[in-house]
């Protein structure tokens, strides 16, 4: 840490006396109260994450923590600015494009090109093809690759730097030959689908197009989304839809042109499906199966090991041993042990706004589900982990809800030298 930054626990309070004025303030940078109360999150993930206390304090806290939100801010103002003109540009080539099927060699084309990638990669060092799906395709980001593999960044990037020219080696040499003897105009094409197809090995196969080429060549697209401690993550899936990841969750996708299907292992994930009445977009999670066309929803795996599913938008049919229910906005479903409970619910996953909703759960399972987000390890004595509570918790105010819980339940709680956290019956 250096000499003139605050410790991690006078930023914390300082982030909980001004979390109201903190959200106003990013609100007013991103006209949205919504994404302000997300990004608010964000700054006190950054903050919870820093190194261990130190003593060193800044003159200001305020005033420097003020600064991180202002940053992050600006960064989801810049990432949302570069998504419409990707998005933006994706239109006008579909619109340009001639709406009918694509001749035999353009279908031919595209076999080679996917040959020729596919070789590209094949030939790559295992790590170096690793370090680049994981950094281009899951979007994970380079230093947590760097961690995650025990590398430097510097190894991280130039592992990336080999994989990128070695498939736009393949790509351009490619290009040639498939371009040698055609005309001007036919060369014009060629180009533009080259593009479309580097978008689909760089950006991870987002947009309509990259969808409506997997269904004109039959194509599947396969990856696993995974997000560590503290971490939330958003990406487009191949037919537009869109999937946002809690933390410490996990997150296959197997889609064909005949079938949409998303298995969740582990954690939450919210889904916003864009309607195809061919293909019915399925989510599985520990034997539960939810079936939709077009809506919002999340599906989670809590800390008892039940499923909870709820609808913010259209209508899920849900299918778990042997029954059947179909839930509307707003409704949520918890199946558990072949027992399910139907309730109604006002914020569908609010986890996307940084707050947890618990309603006569186990101390043990809200611990789980608030240790997805703290830098500490938590844990419960078994009397303790019986005892249900209900209410609201705000991640960024974790470690407050924490120190309250003896004033609503017979508990003690006692932070060990390392760190993590104890609670215990009295």
């Amino acid at each position: 840490m250096n000499p003139s930054t605050p410790s991690n626990g006078a930023l914390l309070s300082v982030f909980e006396q001004h979390y109201a004025e903190l959200v106003r303030y990013i609100a007013r940078r991103t006209g949205s109260m919504e994404d302000a109360r997300g990004l608010a999150h964000d700054t006190w993930l950054r903050i919870a994450e820093r190194a261990p206390d130190q003593d060193a304090e800044l003159a200001d806290p305020r005033a420097y923590l003020f600064t991180i939100s202002h940053n992050v801010a600006m960064n989801h103002l810049r990432r949302g600015n570069w998504l419409q003109g990707y998005l933006a540009e994706c239109e006008q080539i579909d619109g340009a494009a001639p709406a009918q099927a694509p001749d035999v060699a353009e279908s031919a084309m595209y076999r080679q090109a996917v040959a020729c990638v596919e070789a590209a990669l094949a030939s790559l060092p295992a790590r170096v093809r690793d370090t680049y799906l994981a950094h281009g395709l899951h979007g994970e980001k380079q230093v947590d690759i760097a961690a995650r593999l025990g590398l430097s960044i510097d190894t991280v990037k130039r592992d990336i730097a080999q994989a990128t020219r070695g498939i736009e080696q393949a790509l351009h040499q490619w290009r040639h030959t498939a371009d040698k003897d055609k005309t001007a105009a036919a060369r014009t094409g060629r180009r533009r689908s080259l593009a479309a197809l580097l978008g689909v090995f760089a950006v991870g196969v987002t947009g309509t197009a990259a969808w409506q080429h997997l269904q004109r060549e039959s194509m599947r697209f396969q990856t696993t989304l995974a997000t560590l401690r503290g971490r939330q993550l958003q990406r487009s899936l191949p037919d537009g839809s869109e999937v946002t990841l809690d933390a410490q969750s996990r997150l296959d996708v197997d889609y064909t042109a005949a079938r949409r299907l998303t298995r969740l292992h582990e954690g939450a994930a919210f889904f916003a499906v864009r309607r195809d009445v061919d293909r019915p977009f399925v989510v599985q999670a520990l034997g539960v199966e939810v079936t939709v066309l077009g809506t919002r929803f999340g599906v989670e795996i809590d800390g008892g090991q039940g499923v909870v599913v709820q609808v913010e938008s259209g209508r899920v049919r849900v299918d778990a041993g042997g029954h059947s229910a179909e839930l509307g906005a707003g409704q949520s479903l918890r199946i558990a042990e072949a027992v399910q409970v139907l309730t109604s619910v006002a914020h569908p996953a609010a986890w996307r706004q940084g707050e947890l909703e618990f309603d006569a759960v186990p101390l043990a399972d809200a611990l789980a589900r608030v240790a997805r987000y703290s830098p500490a390890a938590l844990r419960a004595t078994p009397a303790a982990a019986r005892l249900p509570i209900s209410g609201k918790v705000r991640v960024a105010e974790a470690h407050g809800w924490l120190a309250s819980l003896p004033s609503v339940l017979p508990v003690r709680v006692e932070r060990q030298p390392d760190g993590s956290i104890d609670i215990a019956h009295r």
